[in-house]
């Protein structure tokens, strides 16, 4: 599509899109999931975690999440979502309250909910999720190497076939495996922690803020890629600053207001206002 005699304004939002990057940008599917009648992935209860300042940034959070669903999380900057991905993920100890992650009790441990099933997206890819000096392949490495045949270092090898699946299924455009990672753009290291993440079934997703930095395009992948772990039965928490987002592949939304859960709404019994008015304290009953 050529834009060179065409009014924007007598344009639709997927022809400006396809305008932009080259190519259409198929909808996002439009069906949500409901499984509450299922047993819960993640419990959380009476829950209080502590900032990084010692103040409290969760206060009495009750979520449970749920396989086969995607919970968007909203909320003004500050509220609480890094802690509450990172009391899920076990890498912050809860304060008080239970959190239970696949039926057994998570107390800030990450090797337990790796080995359930969890991944995680960071906040801050670039001060989260890079060593200096490694790799795209060692990184990638990081989510699990296969061993040598004697089970002493790392099969390379097997390791770059796994990493190259990976990127085959995520289609993110990974750079190549040689670069080293804290080299890249912050898109570009982005693209391979989400391809880290998403580029294999999960049993647990917590992704914080997945579209920061992106271009239309893969911001448009990543949010099927999401989709798609919900569909194979993930279990799906997702934060994000943009509401038109969370409405557009959430199944619930669930609203942080300075710590507290000031409600979880359903995107089809909602809209941008009710969920802002949420996100401000104006709806949350103390």
């Amino acid at each position: 599509m050529v834009l060179r005699d065409a009014d924007p304004a007598g344009l639709s939002d997927a022809e400006l899109v396809e305008a932009m990057v080259g190519r259409a940008v198929p909808p996002l599917p439009q069906d949500r999931k409901s499984q509450e009648t299922a047993a819960a992935v993640v419990e959380l209860r009476g829950v209080h975690v502590a900032g990084d300042r010692g103040h409290a940034a969760l206060r009495q959070v009750d979520l449970d999440l749920y396989p086969g669903e995607l919970v968007g999380v909203a909320g003004v900057a500050g509220s609480g979502q890094r802690e509450l991905c990172e009391v899920i993920l076990g890498l912050r100890k809860a304060a008080a309250g239970t959190v239970r992650l696949a039926g057994k009790a998570l107390h800030g441990q990450p090797r337990q909910a790796i080995a359930a099933g969890a991944v995680g997206v960071p906040e801050d890819p670039i001060t989260d999720a890079v060593v200096p000096g490694l790799t795209v392949l060692e990184h990638l490495a990081l989510a699990g190497a296969p061993r040598g045949r004697r089970r002493i270092g790392v099969d390379w090898r097997s390791a770059a076939a796994a990493a190259d699946r990976r990127d085959a299924t995520a289609r993110l455009r990974m750079a190549p495996r040689h670069r080293v990672l804290g080299e890249l753009s912050g898109g570009n290291i982005q693209r391979v922690v989400l391809t880290r993440a998403l580029g294999e079934p999960a049993a647990l997703v917590v992704a914080a803020y997945p579209s920061r930095g992106l271009d239309i395009a893969t911001t448009r992948r990543t949010q099927e890629l999401l989709i798609e772990q919900r569909d194979a039965g993930a279990a799906v928490l997702v934060v994000s600053e943009d509401l038109d987002e969370l409405l557009s592949i959430s199944d619930r939304i669930a609203v942080l207001h300075d710590g507290h859960l000031a409600g979880v709404v359903r995107p089809a019994e909602t809209d941008r206002y009710a969920i802002g008015q949420l996100m401000v304290g104006g709806g949350w009953a103390a």
